[in-house]
């Protein structure tokens, strides 16, 4: 009778069983209490009913565990599922939209678990449900649902005559004609075959007539598609439409398309639409609203970035003023003066960088970039350029370093920059004697990060408890009256405090009236491989080398010529436009330019023609140096496309001008660097008891332009001799015109790395019995490195940076091989 195959569960096949047996015995309504008693024990349930749809609420034809005969529509819970054609479980109605809010669920009893099984007509119309519900949240079995739908189908077949199922579906019919809904039916091709007064008012349409007749002109392709999609399919099908109603206004409806099979064809379709129309009326204002806010922060964040940059043009004019004033012969008083006047520019253009800083924040601009860098260093220079704004104060400004300081960081090295130079700053402002100090300290490590812990203290004013919380608001200041002592735009703090939680870390302050501040933070920086240590360019000699220099803005060339020739004693060349840039360049044959510094702000690009310059045979292209300004945008695809290794920012400042030298001139040294290659003879083996070292020839493999030179001024000062190529295919192509004694050889190089280079070298080695000495020089530290390299046939193994020391020894470890003949 019932269909249903039993469980193999011995227990619910109980269950099953007295169902069946339950429904089957007398008149239909005397065993409705007992059905729920049955139903309401598999689910171990304290109660279950049944019942029926009316325009009054929920008719209780038959419970358990509750002796209600009626329920309101409000706190009826089929109501919530009239929509549904299968059994609906729920494992906690609180989480569930269709319940949110309900009685029953919200107040006593606190229903959590809710399962029922629609009852339905003929022709699919929902009559009613059987239900069962719980206090705690839970999950049904399968042998649980197949009770219910057991119970659902043999009350549809069993419990009521006929007259109570035509009276039921009435009151369904009646249940839905007053809906607020609009509930269709509709045949293929979308001819309307029932629809509620709902719809027939609205729409202004009658049964017989197309659905897509009320459809907006625009919207009628996609409805039509919709319903062809269902009866082709014979699947749910979800469509949101805009019609016409009968004002002529648009109104949105939403709902799902439910085909109707027989014959195992889709005869008909129901749907039950929604009226969404102020809904997406919101979402669309809310759309809206977004987008002007965005547009308005971009047009904020172009318009502070173009003031910013107007601000600054003028000030690198003044700053470069100032340096050049301060080189020339002055007395003490001008010194100071000038001292306080480029504090103050510094300064202003502190107060900028904030600005612009900002408007990146609402612009979603930040540039985080990780980079390993020198903590002490990077730390000093700043501690430096604070001192100079200090001059004048009754104030020593100090820096107390942990020497348990890990030597190298990886992280933002401008953020962390930017944190300490504001808070700094600060102190500087509220302190107008005694000290203000910079502490680092290693405060904890893990097994990936240094924790690292920084501190300024000052002897200044002091803050209130009540005026700390203001203290990180941006453009707040305790003192913002308008007789106020200490200036500023409340930037400052706002800012380090953002940086700081952009980098994982947490910053507060400690202080007190009178007794001065200390604001700390700590940050988490991801562990550098042991062994890497800062590089060093202080034995670069730039005396003599030509240079080029091409600046739009007269101020800026002016200083910048003047840092070249009298620190560094540089020969400088000033070219009036990149015409004459190019021209100067393509005549340098006989007498290079060794570096060629340059802006942006030139007609045409000079990216391209850089390229251009590139691949042009009679041209020995320098160095490559961009002068930009702070915040501007840089491209670094482009840049390294067009042969750029080195920018620097205006305002110029000798410490970074130096540095970009630096990498420049090591990103060129190959150019000058590299051997002219011919044939020699193979030198006799050494027999050394004091090792001649100006005899070894080396051979050096290295792709990386700044470790090159790093390489090279290291076998320099240990007095040894030594050729460089790029890659390993060059390595293997002078190799068989030179013959060098040991090989220092890079792991990872383009076009051929070192393992590959290393194994054609063996080969090769094969057939004609000669021996090289390779030592692996790699950036690869890991367990199983070390392995890989000599698997591969090399000899020794260095990891970089690599020390002296480490360098020396492994040279001469070859040399002391031929001495005894090993």
């Amino acid at each position: 009778m019932c269909g249903f195959s039993i469980p193999e569960d011995p227990d619910f096949a109980m269950h099953l069983r007295r169902t069946c047996l339950t429904i089957t015995l007398g008149s239909a309504m005397n065993n409705l209490e007992a059905l729920c008693e049955e139903i309401a024990r598999a689910f171990d349930a304290p109660i279950a009913w049944i019942g029926f749809l009316s325009d009054h609420g929920e008719e209780i034809a038959g419970a358990w565990g509750s002796k209600a005969n009626h329920v309101s529509l409000e706190k009826s819970l089929a109501t919530r599922i009239a929509d549904e054609r299968e059994p609906v479980v729920v494992t906690d109605v609180s989480r569930d939209p269709r319940f949110s809010g309900h009685p029953l669920v919200t107040a006593s009893p606190g229903i959590r678990f809710y399962a029922a099984a629609p009852i339905l007509d003929s022709e699919a119309h929902f009559l009613g449900a059987i239900s069962v519900a719980d206090r705690t949240a839970r999950n049904a079995t399968p042998a649980q649902l197949a009770v219910l739908r057991l119970a659902a189908r043999s009350v549809m077949a069993e419990i009521a005559s006929r007259e109570l199922l035509l009276e039921s579906s009435e009151r369904f019919r009646e249940f839905f004609e007053q809906s607020g809904d609009f509930v269709v039916s509709i045949a293929p091709g979308g001819r309307l075959l029932h629809a509620n007064e709902t719809a027939l008012t609205t729409l202004g349409i009658a049964c017989g007539a197309s659905l897509l007749d009320a459809a907006a002109p625009d919207h009628a392709d996609d409805l039509r598609a919709a319903i062809d999609s269902v009866f082709e399919t014979g699947s749910l099908t979800r469509i949101e439409t805009v019609f016409i109603n009968t004002n002529g206004d648009q109104i949105t409806l939403e709902g799902t398309l439910r085909p109707k099979i027989s014959g195992a064809q889709p005869v008909l379709a129901r749907a039950i639409l929604r009226d969404v129309t102020d809904r997406k009326h919101f979402e669309s204002q809310l759309s809206s609203a977004r987008d002007a806010a965005l547009e308005a922060a971009r047009v904020k964040t172009q318009f502070l970035s173009n003031v910013s940059h107007e601000i600054r043009t003028p000030m690198n004019g003044i700053t470069g003023m100032i340096d050049l004033l301060l080189s020339t012969q002055l007395d003490a008083e001008q010194q100071d003066y000038l001292h306080q006047a480029r504090s103050g520019a510094e300064q202003l253009l502190s107060i900028v960088h904030n600005i612009l800083y900002i408007s990146n924040v609402e612009g979603a601009s930040l540039d985080a970039a990780l980079v390993d860098f020198d903590l002490h260093r990077t730390m000093q220079r700043i501690v430096d350029v604070i001192s100079v704004e200090a001059l004048g104060k009754d104030i020593e400004v100090s820096f107390v370093s942990d020497p348990a300081l890990p030597l190298v960081c990886r992280g933002n090295r401008s953020k962390l920059q930017r944190i300490v130079t504001n808070l700094l700053e600060n102190a500087v402002k509220f302190t107008s004697h005694g000290s203000v100090s910079l502490h680092v300290a290693l405060e904890r490590e893990t097994d990936t990060h240094h924790v690292i812990r920084f501190e300024v203290r000052d002897t200044g004013i002091g803050i209130a408890d009540e005026d700390r919380l203001l203290l990180f608001e941006r453009f707040m200041q305790l003192d913002a009256g308008a007789t106020r002592r200490f200036a500023g735009a409340g930037l400052g703090l706002a800012t380090a405090r953002h940086l700081v939680e952009t980098l994982g870390g947490i910053m507060d302050v400690e202080s007190a009236p009178g007794k001065g501040s200390t604001f700390w933070l700590t940050i988490p920086f991801p562990k550098v491989r042991d062994g890497l240590r800062p590089v060093t360019t202080s034995d670069l000699d730039l005396k003599g080398m030509r240079v080029l220099v091409l600046d739009a803005l007269p101020t800026s060339r002016r200083l910048l010529t003047h840092y070249l020739e009298s620190a560094w004693q540089m020969r400088v060349d000033v070219a009036e436009g990149l015409p004459t840039a190019m021209q100067m360049l393509r005549e340098a044959t006989g007498d290079p330019y060794r570096i060629f510094f340059f802006d942006r702000l030139q007609d045409p690009d000079p990216l391209p023609l850089l390229e251009q310059l590139r691949e042009d045979p009679t041209i020995t292209l320098p160095g490559l140096v961009l002068l930009t300004n702070i915040g501007s945008p840089l491209d670094i695809d482009a840049m390294r496309a067009a042969g750029i290794r080195a920018h620097v920012s205006k305002p110029l400042g000798q410490h970074e001008l130096f540095e970009a030298i630096s990498v420049a001139v090591s990103h060129d040294a190959i150019s000058f660097a590299r051997p002219v290659m011919t044939a020699e003879a193979t030198p006799p083996p050494l027999a050394l008891t004091d090792v001649d070292r100006g005899s070894i020839r080396i051979l050096l493999a290295e792709d990386n332009f700044l470790n090159m030179k790093l390489t090279m001024s290291q076998l320099q000062k240990l007095g040894f001799r030594a050729d460089s190529v790029a890659n390993g295919k060059e390595l293997l192509d002078v190799l068989t015109q030179k013959n060098y004694n040991v090989v220092l050889m890079d792991c990872q190089m383009p076009i051929m790395d070192g393992y590959a280079a290393t194994i054609e070298i063996r080969r090769r080695e094969s057939l004609i019995g000669a021996r090289h000495y390779i030592i692996a020089m790699t950036a690869n530290a890991l367990e199983g490195d070390r392995e890989r390299c000599l698997a591969a046939g090399m000899d020794d193994y260095l990891a970089k940076p690599t020390r002296l020391d480490d360098l020396e020894r492994a040279i001469l470890t070859w040399a002391g091989r031929i001495e005894t003949g090993s």
